[in-house]
């Protein structure tokens, strides 16, 4: 599903002419931050979040789509005040499996995220991660979200040159109902942001999970006008048309 000069694949985008693939929040170490809260959850994170890495490579091999670079949207890891020893060892063995499918001499960008106030002890170690505040490549601007708040927004990353900002943050999910059933699905979101007079492309959370945030009911600014595509089960997208069509729309 192609989104402005995306490629949507699964809940990642590929930049096909930049062989860049972009990745929203992971918040690895989820469960054991749940764990020293007192919440005893089994592990299945990181065993979820490889099959779906490795069902996306598989997708871009059969393509013969390369990777020479990643950019990490923020939020790699859950913890907010320190690094928990599930994050070290669910980040390297991430990070290895980005390193059998990124091109020789591949570069890794992980723009920090709000989750991400202690990131270097993980960082560092690797020649080919580099750490960043935000992340530019030609007229696009790679940034977390954080910045953007919905009602105040650091204006000293966008650059009058940025077209596009693409981020994560908002884990953008959208609740479907049918008859009595009502069930949420991760989703993309793209449209131009008054409060920026940008484009935007939100991303869904790479989390797996919890689908997100619902932007019918949990977002307080008028999406009325973008355009929604919408992540299955199945990992197939589809394109929903603009918010304001879809049921539910309090701007509607």
């Amino acid at each position: 599903m192609k989104i402005e000069r995306f490629e949507a694949i699964d809940r990642c985008l590929y930049w096909k002419e930049k062989q860049t693939l972009v990745v929203g929040d992971l918040h690895l170490g989820y469960e054991e931050n749940l764990n020293e809260s007192g919440i005893s959850i089994p592990k299945s994170q990181l065993k979820e979040t490889i099959e779906i890495f490795e069902r996306i490579f598989r997708v871009l091999k059969e393509k013969d789509w390369k990777i020479k670079e990643i950019v990490l949207l923020g939020d790699v890891k859950h913890y907010f005040s320190g690094i928990l020893r599930q994050e070290f060892g669910d980040f390297k063995k991430v990070i290895n499996l980005f390193e059998k499918n990124i091109e020789q001499n591949g570069k890794i960008f992980v723009v920090k995220g709000n989750h991400d106030n202690i990131l270097e002890p993980i960082t560092r170690e690797y020649k080919n991660i580099e750490l960043k505040e935000y992340y530019n490549i030609e007229d696009i601007l790679f940034l977390h979200g954080h910045q953007l708040n919905m009602e105040k927004l650091n204006l000293k990353i966008v650059d009058k040159k940025n077209k596009l900002l693409v981020m994560g943050h908002f884990h953008t999910a959208i609740s479907l109902i049918e008859g009595a059933k009502n069930e949420k699905f991760k989703c993309f979101l793209y449209g131009k942001l008054d409060l920026v007079k940008k484009y935007v492309i939100a991303m869904p959370s790479f989390f797996p999970l919890i689908e997100g945030s619902d932007i019918l009911t949990e977002f307080d600014v008028d999406l009325s006008n973008f355009k929604v595509y919408i992540l299955d089960e199945e990992s197939n997208i589809y394109d929903f048309g603009k918010v304001k069509n879809l049921k539910h729309n309090p701007f509607h």
